[in-house]
């Protein structure tokens, strides 16, 4: 067993991650149906105003760092990248394992920040979250995140060099567009997390230290934190979106006839121009910190403009779905059609809240809220999803029930729409976020609301039945590449390159009863 825990093998390793992925879901959905059950009532609350605030603070951080990137990127990315380029492991698998094993200290910090209560948002915004507002879980929660982002460091270096060898050793292959989005992502991370950790590092210091990089009274900003947290923070947005880009044109492109719409260097460029745009945009997220006009209207524009390569990429989705009518039936087909509608309506929205004007409305309204967990509640984690149902047969060697993915599918939809949506309807009436209390003209939309988390906490739970169910009882199959049980085994030979676009797993071994 110590030798299986202590493995270099990049699927193994891609399955610690899983494991602290799952802890991290399960942990958040729990702490997000604790929100939800506050709201049942506009003024005799589950828990008081101070826990409240514990409770969301720790509801994002679990969900950003503890679930959606161990899973989609760590996991599925150490799991996918050396299959789909034709290696037997990442390049620096040392290098990968101390980035998994990182993600054990970094959970316990975690879960004692819980315990020291760190009401201060997983935006850290100075003065509240000084020393003269907060106790020891704040400090214990910036310990979390500076291994946490170590981790994914490391994890970058090795995605990038791995990548970059393989691109270079042979340039005339049409690699996955999975691959491009993992090399994008982990660009993406290596620009963006030294500058968190500078920030939070400075932070400790005004904290523990008596320095004022923060502290007006000292000569200090509290708005340079939020410049430095958000240049981190809006390329995050994309960290935890890109690989669900590249799952879904991969799926797309894997189950069609057509070719995308603008081509396969169209949805590559178009990642690119993502990774470009969303990099010089963190300020639209502080427009109420009084920006001058022409600030607030260039990172206005350049947040408008982001709209053109998402559009490009949801028409390429929509075009190359239209030559696979054939498979309408299929449950993955169901999942990316509701994956391209809920990342709309995100978008959309986002759209909205890039003029400085209505975000000056909206700000720090429910209507935030529903926006941007229409693009990570459901977009990111919809991924996970789709990548579940995908490769879960060529993982494991074992078929799924297509009539419980089925139901799934119509549970999620019914909860996630019922859960965000009316939420929308909350911020335009002025409803502010991050308090528990509110009028009581307000609660049957908030009643709305937590009935939908109810039905998307039962979503969850019903996927990880689906699972199980089809480990305990479902059909044997044989993977792709060669193996029925490819966590377990490890693959010693390189997979031949003629595999490594065109890679359409075991889908069609659905079971029917």
């Amino acid at each position: 067993m110590l030798t299986w825990l202590l493995t270099l093998d990049h699927k193994r390793i891609g399955l610690i991650y899983m494991i602290v992925g799952v802890w991290g879901g399960f942990l958040g959905l729990s702490l997000s149906f604790l929100i939800r059950v506050n709201y049942l009532d506009p003024y005799y609350n589950v828990v008081s105003p101070e826990v409240y605030n514990y409770v969301i603070t720790s509801h994002g951080i679990a969900m950003i760092f503890f679930f959606l990137m161990p899973v989609l990127i760590g996991g599925f990315g150490n799991y996918l990248l050396p299959l789909l380029l034709g290696l037997p492991d990442l390049n620096l698998p040392r290098l990968n394992a101390l980035s998994a094993w990182l993600m054990i200290p970094s959970a316990v910090c975690f879960g004692l920040s819980m315990f020291g209560g760190s009401g201060v948002g997983w935006t850290f915004y100075p003065p509240l979250s000084s020393s003269d507002y907060s106790g020891w879980g704040v400090d214990f929660l910036m310990f979390s995140l500076h291994l946490a982002g170590l981790s994914s460091l490391f994890g970058s270096l090795n995605f990038i060099c791995t990548i970059m060898s393989a691109m270079s050793n042979d340039t005339s292959e049409r690699y996955s567009i999975v691959v491009w989005a993992y090399l994008f992502t982990s660009i993406l991370l290596l620009l963006s997390l030294p500058v968190l950790a500078a920030g939070i590092t400075m932070l400790l210091f005004d904290r523990s230290f008596s320095s004022s990089f923060f502290d007006p009274l000292g000569g200090g900003d509290p708005v340079l934190f939020q410049h430095m947290f958000w240049f981190f923070g809006h390329p995050e947005v994309y960290v935890l979106i890109l690989p669900g880009f590249g799952i879904v044109s991969h799926i797309c492109s894997t189950l069609t006839n057509n070719d995308s719409l603008f081509g396969y260097g169209g949805l590559v460029l178009a990642m690119f121009s993502i990774v470009c745009l969303g990099s010089v945009v963190w300020a639209h997220h502080m427009f109420m910190v009084g920006l001058d006009v022409k600030t607030a209207v260039f990172f206005s524009s350049v947040t408008m403009v982001i709209g053109v390569p998402t559009g490009i990429k949801v028409f390429s989705w929509l075009y190359m779905l239209a030559g696979s009518r054939g498979r309408f039936w299929d449950p993955i087909m169901w999942w990316i059609l509701g994956f391209i509608v809920l990342f709309t309506i995100g978008g959309v929205t986002g759209i909205v809240l890039s003029s400085s004007i209505m975000d000056t409305l909206l700000h720090d309204t429910w209507f935030v809220i529903a926006h941007f967990h229409y693009v990570l509640s459901l977009g990111s984690y919809m991924s996970v999803v789709i990548s579940m149902i995908w490769w879960w047969p060529v993982i494991v060697g074992y078929s799924l029930n297509k009539y419980l993915l089925m139901a799934h599918w119509g549970v999620s939809m019914v909860g996630f729409n019922l859960c965000f949506f009316p939420m929308h309807f909350l911020g335009f009436q002025g409803l502010p976020r991050r308090v528990c209390v509110y009028e009581p003209c307000f609660q049957w939309l908030n009643t709305m609301a937590s009935l939908g988390g109810l039905l998307s906490v039962f979503s969850g739970f019903m996927l990880a039945f689906i699972l199980w169910e089809s480990l305990s009882v479902g059909n044997r199959v044989i993977g792709l590449w060669g193996s029925n049980a490819l966590v377990l085994n490890v693959v010693t030979s390189p997979v031949p390159h003629h595999c490594s676009y065109m890679s359409e797993p075991v889908t069609w071994f659905y079971r029917w009863y």
